[in-house]
Formats: C-alpha cells, structure tokens, sequence
C-alpha cells in the first residue's frame, strides 16, 4: 500500500535542528518551505544553510551550482499559513514542551491542505498525545533527525492512529533523503535507540552532578573505550543544554520519578544561560575546546621524557 509522493516540504521551527532538516531536504531536491516565529532564528536558519552548503563545496561534495540550486529551493515563509500552504509534508521542529507542541499542530492541521502529512520532530514526546487536538491524526508520526546536517541515521516512531500509506510515504521519504532509519513500531516514549543514549546521558550528568568524576574524563573514556567520534558531554553541547534540560524534564514530568528530575548541574547551566556551543560556553568554552588540543585525549600534549609514546593508540580501550 503506497502513500503519497512527498515532493515539497515544510519545517515548521528554524532552530538548530529545524535549519539542518531544511538543509537535508534541499539538499536532496525537495523544496523547502520554513518559518519560525523568531525573525532572528530564520536569518540564522539561512546562514547555517548557507555555511553547510560552503562546507560541502569545500570537501567535494558539491560543487557551485549545487550548492547555489541547493540554497535556491529553499524559502523563508512569511507566515506558518504559508509555509505549509502548498507542500506535502510538514515537520514540526519547536521546543521540546508538550503544549506548545499541541498548539502547533493544531495550527497546522487548520492550515494545511487535507491529505499533507504531519510529524513531529522530538525527542521524547509521543505524536498521541501532540496530536489530540487535529483532525488528521491518520496522517501523524514522529522522526528524530539529530544530526542531519553531518549524519544519515534517524529514528522514525508510528502512533496508533498512524495509517498505512501515511508509513510507506514516510519511508519513501526518508529513504529519499539517504537515511538510514530505525523504526519503533510501537509508541514508546523517547523511541528506541534514543532511549538508549538517554540512559547513557543521563548517568553521565548524575556522575558529573554529584562529583564522581569529571566530564571530561568520563569523554575521554567514552571515546577511547567505544571508539566513537564524540563524548556524551560533547554531543549535549553540540545539542544544547536548554534542549537536554527539556527532554529530561518531560520524562520527570510524565513519570513524577524524582530520579527523572534534570540534575541540578543542569538546571544551574541553563539559568546562566550556559547552553553549549552556541552561546560559546557549556561542558566546554567555544570556539576553541580544550578537547580540539593536541593531546586532549590521552591526558598529555606529549609524551613524558624517556617514554617513547606508542605504549598505547588512542582508539585502545580497557573496558570488558
């Protein structure tokens, strides 16, 4: 059973996430339609695009007039009654809270043309409950894109109410955009491998909140031990740590579970408005971390006098 074709589309929320769908999208010759309630946030939706966009022509993966194509398909719309006017997909990209999510779509399942599909892009909250109040609840699901800038991997979630065709189009669509996507067939809060990195996420900020070790070292034995890119400290920072404060909030909020509260290493970073890479401080003080340092990983910018270095590569890990 085939779903609609999804050849343009709207992202409804141009922060850090909703510029890089945009991107992604365009990227791969849909058109793009976004808006954002903030003027600032699409000017800056705009130049991050416009910076990919460089960064793809300088490693060879574009050349000029892609890049110029890529950029041309994409709109800044004046409204959200006309951003997703004249599309067949809407993503929604706005913060992590419940209520204005529900106000959202809601907005958009006025707006928008019957038959265009409807999603959500969060981390944590079920489309069920985001979708209570639009009356296309057939056409509704959840994506978590992360990184589509930089990565292929998602993370698509179906509802209850989620139909048939509206699954095939997803997939198409998806499969479209070179991803590689993980399917929760069931709805569950948070979906599947995000749960996982959850867990990871939120053991890290209890060991750091509570002083057990720092966070850097405990990058340092993520990176070595899994020989992953990244540390978990680092991704938060890279996410936004008003964002992680979000996710973590909702789980408490649902479960009431004291251990689901955000630490207060976290909250305390928030309230001064320390939220990572983009305000220029987090877990780490941007544009020049100390783990871009030569050495950062190994403790050391050299090795100490009489030892020759090469006792042990960075991508050894001891963990069993």
């Amino acid at each position: 059973m085939s779903g609609p074709r999804v050849r343009a589309v709207a992202v409804v929320g141009a922060g850090f996430q909703g510029a890089q769908i945009a991107y992604r999208c365009a990227q791969y010759g849909l058109q793009v339609a976004a808006f954002d309630v903030s003027r600032a946030a699409m000017e800056r939706a705009e130049q991050s695009a416009r910076g990919w966009a460089e960064a793809h022509v300088a490693a060879g993966r574009l050349t000029e007039l892609e890049a110029e194509d890529l950029l041309a398909r994409i709109t800044l719309a004046p409204t959200l009654d006309a951003c997703v006017a004249a599309v067949d997909l809407v993503i929604e990209a706005v913060p992590e809270v419940l209520t204005l999510k529900q106000d959202v779509w809601e907005q958009i399942d006025v707006a928008a043309p019957p038959g265009v599909l409807l999603g959500t892009n969060s981390s944590s909250l079920k489309g069920s409950d985001i979708a209570v109040r639009t009356a296309r609840k057939e056409l509704t699901f959840n994506v978590n894109f992360g990184m589509p800038a930089e990565s292929d991997l998602i993370e698509v979630m179906w509802n209850d109410w989620t139909s048939e065709p509206t699954k095939s189009a997803v997939r198409t669509w998806l499969g479209a955009l070179g991803m590689v996507y993980i399917e929760s067939k069931k709805e569950i809060k948070g979906y599947a491998f995000n749960r996982v990195w959850r867990a990871v996420k939120k053991e890290c900020l209890f060991l750091a909140d509570q002083g057990f070790c720092d966070p850097e070292d405990l990058d340092r034995a993520f990176i070595i031990a899994l020989e992953a890119p990244t540390g978990p400290f680092q991704l938060m920072d890279k996410i936004g740590l008003d964002v992680v404060r979000d996710i973590e909030l909702s789980y408490y909020q649902e479960s009431g579970d004291e251990r689901d509260r955000p630490p207060a290493l976290l909250e305390e970073m928030v309230a001064r408005g320390d939220l990572g890479r983009k305000t220029g401080r987090g877990f780490y003080q941007y544009p020049h971390p100390s783990f871009e340092r030569e050495g950062w990983l190994l403790k050391k910018a050299h090795p100490p006098e009489g030892v020759s270095g090469g006792a042990i590569s960075a991508t050894q890990g001891g963990q069993a």
